[in-house]
């Protein structure tokens, strides 16, 4: 085994949401356009500061009997704004231009649209379709809890259960597929805090450190360093026993897709750390293909998880070493956010995980990694 060298409820976030604009010295900007039906009511104009701060109100005005209205304010950098009547109609909107026009109807959502900002039209469709998916979850969870309380049929609480199960993925799958896919900092931060309804933390973690190294947004960086640190908080004093629920993995594969541990849920699962300058990993790597390819049939799989810092050579190793199954890598070495969860002071180390995804043993390599399979898939 070689030693490492150096260990160098939803979550509290209280960053505020400031700039990510490129133009670090801001600028003045315009929002405008038409709201119908709100005709001479008072209209705010509010900064979103995200994840429980007060939101804070810019100005006011009375839009006109036409129902026209326009603001027009400072701002350092790219944020999140609305746009607030009294009367519970708001809209969410991003400063990226700095003439945006924005036309509504106060008793029809469906209705808004906007003109020269890409990243509020790209917002305006994103909380669309995230409202309709939502808003399906919420009725399967809805009536799945009002069947449970009747002692309804088995057959149909199977049924929503298993909807359930569908609906979160495809939100989840809905949001990870607009922050991969979004150039705007200010649309992914809100996007982000979004997630952190369904998704699990470790998941927002790898999607936050991915943003942030993508746009290098100051407050995605910062987002993605409270995040990593409340999810150490959480795991780093958590024993790997057996029969203890193995701690959530989130990291990227070769093609940049984030996969998770639970996703494998309903398999066993051999989650393998190594890496490919790791030379007793190396040596194990023909007894875990061994094992793989006798049981792979067998509801059995491997997760690895490389603790490399090259992707070039992490790749190579994975093809010349046979290695046909799952792998990610966040190529950070010792640095990895696996290291602290998974209390790894050397490699190649394991976790073999049952698939309700509680641990069964750790440290399982030679024969004894065969004779415990063996076991399980007699």
């Amino acid at each position: 085994m070689l030693s490492k060298l150096i260990i160098s409820g939803l979550l509290g976030c209280t960053l505020l949401m400031a700039g990510c604009k490129t133009n670090e010295s801001g600028g003045n900007f315009t929002v405008s356009g038409n709201i119908k039906n709100a005709e001479n009511q008072q209209l705010l104009l509010q900064e979103v500061p995200y994840g429980g701060k007060a939101i804070i109100t810019l100005d006011s005005i009375t839009i006109d009997k036409a129902g026209n209205y326009e603001f027009q304010f400072i701002a350092k950098q790219e944020g999140i704004y609305r746009l607030a009547t009294d009367k519970e109609f708001e809209i969410i909107f991003i400063n990226d231009e700095e003439n945006i026009k924005i036309s509504a109807d106060a008793s029809n959502y469906s209705t808004n649209s906007v003109m020269g900002s890409n990243s509020t039209s790209n917002l305006f469709e994103f909380l669309k379709q995230y409202r309709q998916k939502d808003s399906s979850l919420f009725a399967t969870l809805y009536n799945l809890d009002a069947l449970q309380k009747q002692n309804g049929k088995d057959s149909t609480i199977f049924w929503l259960q298993k909807q359930k199960v569908e609906k979160i993925k495809n939100l989840n799958d809905f949001v990870e597929t607009s922050i991969t896919s979004a150039t705007s900092p200010a649309f992914i931060y809100y996007t982000l805090g979004l997630g952190l309804r369904s998704m699990e933390a470790a998941k927002i973690l790898a999607l936050a450190k991915m943003a942030a190294e993508k746009t290098k947004a100051t407050p995605l960086i910062e987002f993605a360093n409270l995040i990593n640190a409340q999810v150490q908080a959480n795991t780093k004093a958590s024993p790997l026993n057996a029969g203890e629920m193995a701690p959530e993995i989130a990291m990227q594969d070769a093609d940049g897709k984030i996969i998770t541990l639970s996703s494998l849920k309903g398999k066993y699962v051999l989650v393998d750390f190594w890496a490919s300058w790791c030379g007793p990993c190396r040596a194990e790597n023909p007894n875990v293909v061994l094992a793989y390819e006798r049981f792979k049939n067998k509801n059995f799989t491997v997760l690895g998880i490389s603790l490399d810092d090259n992707k070039a050579d992490w790749l190579e190793a994975v093809t010349n070493d046979k290695l046909n199954w799952l792998h990610l890598s966040d190529l950070k070495k010792w640095e990895s956010s696996v290291v602290n969860t998974y209390q790894i002071e050397g490699i190649p180390f394991n976790v073999l995980v049952d698939p309700a995804g509680k641990i069964i043993a750790t440290e399982l390599r030679g024969q004894t990694l065969q004779e415990t399979l063996a076991k399980l898939f007699p």
